[in-house]
């Protein structure tokens, strides 16, 4: 069955897509001081756009379709401890992705930069708790 292992494919490369999108946009608006002038909070705004609709997007949506097919071809059972800490965790990441989406808006809009390491610590977390649930499943 060759459907599984180009499945498991796509799912790592999604997440390697996704994860490190959201890495990348929040260490770029870590790396931006608040005050800056309108031109280049405007070009911080394209770069992470790019980065959000090239690499993000299509990395969570690979991710999450190629995750579904696995389950299903796995037929996992939902009541397992490991499965439901790792869907909680999967829906942290999508927080985070969704806090650190506000936080660059509002840089653009503002000029005042937030605290992005914040973010960029709990996405490491988030994704090494997310491994270890995987991997070990306790």
């Amino acid at each position: 069955m060759l459907g599984v292992p180009i499945a498991t494919i796509l799912h790592l490369m999604g997440i390697i897509f996704w994860i490190g999108g959201m890495a990348a946009r929040l260490l770029l608006i870590s790396s931006a001081k608040s005050g800056t002038s309108e031109n280049v909070r405007s070009q911080l705004h394209q770069i992470q756009r790019g980065i959000h609709f090239m690499m993000e997007i299509p990395g969570s949506v690979i991710t999450i379709l190629a995750g579904g097919f696995l389950i299903n071809a796995a037929q996992v059972n939902f009541h397992l401890p490991w499965f439901r800490a790792k869907i909680s965790l999967v829906i942290g990441l999508i927080v985070i992705e969704f806090l650190a989406s506000r936080q660059i808006k509002a840089f653009t809009a503002s000029g005042r930069a937030g605290s992005a390491m914040g973010l960029f610590a709990s996405l490491v977390i988030f994704t090494l708790l997310t491994l270890v649930a995987v991997i070990t499943k306790f």
